[in-house]
């Protein structure tokens, strides 16, 4: 009888491949779901987000395939057509197929391509290999295990909203939805007995939301880039209230307000008591001062940091807290928990530093360090002309 197949290879090739992309400057989400009207679609492997420019940012998403009978040309063209679907700019194939005829065909294609070849390297690389991370099936465990001890999915359930959102909602609403699952799960780890184990899994989960957002406002920010300070605020300002459509939300209340006068009884006064009890919550929303945070953090490279920096730190193996984290990623973090109305000394008692941090905490790479893009690494896994 043949033995029974895990799926683990695979699984431990995606961690690795995630860990690469890691140590040459990318900001990496793994295991996305690729959701549709609420329905699960697909899952995206590896999604990479990079910023290679002032002006520039994309997104590649990578399908990995480690086994006997890889398939390689369909998944070529599977992922291809997945990353036109959810609107990202590039997509590669990792996979154990390693003919030559098939790399050229990617490179046609404008697809990455990472053959069975650079696999086996990246495998053999000590670096890679011993990294002080737990993996994605750890945490998602973990995740689990708090939830199933609270007889709930609610955990869960926000953990993969938060992610799934960087498929096709990257932006300011994946800001929105990550903002609020840091909200909640900061709420719940202050509630959490302090320094415990269930307090530790939601601080990592709060770090990976405030990661999530970070990285989104990054991408959000890219539009607006060279205009005038005033009105940049102001965009962002918006989109952290309103998400990616804020003319399109305003028009939906007005269409509200406007029914409500037409058809309602005593319309006119009933909707001026609507309007004003929603501009009066809206202007509530203490979303100025986020704004303006993400407006200095984004004149440079710096919210792209403290996005890889507090991804480290949700998954560094013993988690940080936080006030161990460093201070500009304890800056924004700390300005996402104003944004929530979430206490700071309080969060920071959730699990107090003595109970955390540890000597060896995963950090990435000063961005002195990183390549400026996939074409271009030059690791020496992985050479230029081996990817493309």
């Amino acid at each position: 009888m043949s033995p029974k197949k895990t799926g683990a290879k695979g699984l431990q090739t995606e961690e690795l491949l995630r860990r690469y992309f890691l140590r040459t400057g990318f900001f990496v989400m793994r295991g996305v779901l690729v959701r549709h009207e609420g329905a699960d679609l697909t899952d995206v492997d590896l999604w990479v987000y990079e910023r290679p420019a002032t002006l520039a940012r994309r997104r590649t998403i990578v399908d990995i395939k480690d086994k006997g009978t890889p398939k390689a040309a369909e998944r070529l063209f599977f992922v291809k057509g997945l990353a036109a679907t959810i609107g990202v700019e590039g997509a590669g194939v990792a996979t154990t197929d390693a003919r030559p005829a098939l790399r050229r065909l990617a490179r046609k294609q404008g697809v990455l391509w990472i053959d069975g070849d650079d696999i086996q390297r990246l495998k053999a690389s000590a670096e890679l290999s011993n990294w002080d991370r737990i993996t994605e099936e750890e945490l998602s465990a973990d995740v689990a295990s708090l939830d199933t001890s609270r007889m709930s999915r609610q955990l869960r359930s926000q953990f993969e909203k938060v992610k799934s959102a960087v498929a096709n909602r990257f932006g300011a609403s994946c800001a929105n939805i990550s903002l609020e699952g840091a909200g909640m799960f900061a709420r719940e780890a202050i509630g959490a007995h302090p320094g415990s184990v269930g307090a530790r899994v939601l601080l990592r989960l709060t770090y990976l939301s405030a990661a999530v957002a970070a990285a989104s406002l990054d991408f959000a920010s890219a539009d607006t880039t060279l205009r005038p300070a005033q009105e940049r605020l102001r965009n962002l300002t918006d989109a952290i209230r309103y998400g990616a459509d804020a003319d399109g939300v305003l028009e939906q209340l007005r269409f509200a307000e406007g029914a409500i006068r037409d058809y309602a009884p005593n319309g006119a006064g009933l909707a001026k008591i609507v309007r004003d009890g929603l501009n009066a919550d809206l202007a509530a929303i203490p979303a100025e001062g986020l704004a303006e945070i993400v407006l200095k953090m984004t004149r440079n490279e710096t919210l792209f940091e403290v996005a890889r920096a507090l991804e480290a730190a949700a998954y560094a193996t013993r988690v940080p807290s936080f006030d161990d984290l460093e201070p500009t990623s304890r800056g924004f973090l700390g300005a996402v928990l104003d944004f929530v109305r979430i206490d700071r000394p309080a969060f920071a008692r959730s699990v107090p530093a003595d109970a955390a941090s540890s000597d060896r905490v995963a950090t990435p790479l000063p961005a002195a360090e990183r390549v400026t893009s996939i074409e271009e690494s030059d690791s020496p896994e992985l050479k230029p002309g081996q990817l493309l």
